[in-house]
């Protein structure tokens, strides 16, 4: 689950990173504030749209499966403990206490929907972590807290390293006949011991090398100075136009009353509780922003422009 990050040449990949940034959460925040699971969907279907034109599917994959592992886990686990609903499936087992464990139609679907909204925000994070670069996001905020900035950065770029450090001292001591596995757990600890002492001194050895580096750079010593190797540009400045009217369209579907959708007692009409005038404008900005996205990589002379 350790997000990794391939610069690849797509529109996304090339965004300012605080653009980046805003898109992604103006896409998480439709999904949790819009109640509707017409909304919800259309959120969902324009974010996978979009991670298929930033070319991230292979980033995405263990995304999508620990999305689809939890939103199955909300949609079979939620009837089971919801027993609202007019409308009861099957009459199940009293239990003290609790009440009767029935399942209802309407539990079905608000687990069902319940599941959508939580598969849609951790794609959103998916396709943050493809698209965004983790040095230029650190370095973003690096402006306004440089030093928890820099812890962050130096964990994130040090724990990889640890992780095949450990994968290496591992195979060296099962290719010696070292037991890893099998026996109590005071002789798996015994069997480990040396791999945790011996990446505890390398991680003291990097500490000390990372600050002499440091020190000879004249880190703290006066006023830093950075180089600034992103440019705000005209493809910069519509996807903030964009990604501003969907949080535009969101809000104020949410400060009209036509974000929310009933399932109790009895479900509602998701077409009569839903405003057309803000679904259909999501899907022209979500639709502009995939076109965008996939036109900058066709069009030689568009991607000149922007």
């Amino acid at each position: 689950m350790l997000p990794v990050y391939r610069h690849k040449d797509t529109l996304l990949h090339g965004l300012y990173p605080a653009v980046s940034s805003l898109l992604v959460l103006t896409l998480a925040a439709a999904a949790l504030m819009l109640e509707n699971p017409l909304y919800v969907a259309l959120v969902c279907g324009g974010t996978i749209a979009l991670v298929y034109a930033a070319e991230a599917w292979d980033e995405c994959k263990a995304f999508l499966r620990i999305g689809l592992i939890m939103a199955l886990f909300i949609a079979l686990f939620n009837p089971l403990v919801n027993n609202q609903g007019a409308h009861v499936i099957v009459y199940g087992p009293r239990i003290p206490l609790w009440g009767n464990l029935d399942i209802t139609l309407e539990a079905i679907l608000y687990g069902l929907s319940s599941a959508l909204r939580v598969f849609t925000v951790i794609m959103v994070f998916g396709l943050a972590s493809a698209i965004i670069n983790p040095d230029d996001l650190l370095g973003m905020f690096s402006r306004f807290s440089s030093r928890s900035s820099l812890s962050a950065a130096l964990a994130v770029r040090l724990y990889p390293s640890m992780v095949t450090e450990a994968r290496e001292i591992k195979e060296v001591q099962l290719v010696r006949g070292e037991r890893l596995k099998g026996g109590g757990r005071w002789s798996r600890a015994r069997a480990h011991l040396p791999m945790l002492t011996s990446m505890f001194q390398g991680s003291l050895d990097r500490a000390a090398s990372i600050a002499e580096s440091m020190s000879a750079r004249g880190f703290g010593s006066g006023r830093r100075t950075s180089l600034r190797r992103h440019l705000f540009r005209a493809r910069d400045a519509i996807i903030i136009a964009l990604s501003l009217a969907v949080l535009g369209v969101t809000i104020a579907t949410v400060v009209c009353g036509k974000s929310a959708y009933s399932f109790f007692p009895t479900l509602s009409d998701p077409w009569i509780e839903l405003s057309p005038i803000a679904w259909v404008a999501l899907a022209v900005i979500l639709s502009l922003i995939v076109f965008l996205s996939r036109s900058w990589k066709r069009w030689h002379w568009w991607r000149s422009r922007i």
